[in-house]
């Protein structure tokens, strides 16, 4: 029982501390690692920290720019893992997720909240995007994924 309490105590710390951190300007961020897929549509996934060892992860989606115009694009959901320096629980993972939100016409991106984070703290970085042809037709769905030990 007290294991119970310590890890939603834990929980809903991190989600305090999540919900009063706010993103500092786009130069002090730096890319620690970041994977892209498609031809047609391009789907990524990236970790970024700045120098106070702050990490989030923001997934993008976007109509390929050599031929814009043909796929409209929505990200579903971005999610962070936790899996190291975090002994209760061993494994966190945070994510917002956009539901039901109007494809957007050339690009979309969502980002997870802001963590403090300690060196060597292995972090996994998802994304789970949608597209379809402007024109009409099915939509595609796909998760794109990234790893790394920041610091």
């Amino acid at each position: 029982m007290n294991r119970i309490k310590r890890t939603l105590a834990a929980v809903a710390g991190l989600t305090l501390v999540a919900t009063v951190l706010t993103a500092a300007p786009a130069s002090a961020w730096t890319r620690v690692a970041g994977h892209c897929v498609g031809d047609r549509v391009d789907r990524c996934v990236s970790i970024r920290q700045n120098s106070n060892g702050t990490v989030y992860v923001r997934g993008s989606v976007s109509d390929d720019a050599s031929r814009p115009g043909d796929y409209v694009v929505r990200i579903v959901e971005t999610d962070i893992t936790i899996t190291k320096d975090w002994t209760n629980p061993p494994s966190i993972t945070f994510y917002p997720v956009k539901q039901n939100f109007p494809y957007e016409d050339v690009s979309d991106a969502l980002a997870t909240p802001a963590f403090d984070m300690s060196c060597g703290t292995d972090v996994v970085g998802s994304a789970k995007l949608q597209w379809k042809p402007k024109s009409g037709g099915s939509v595609e769905t796909g998760w794109v994924h990234v790893s790394a030990t920041v610091c």
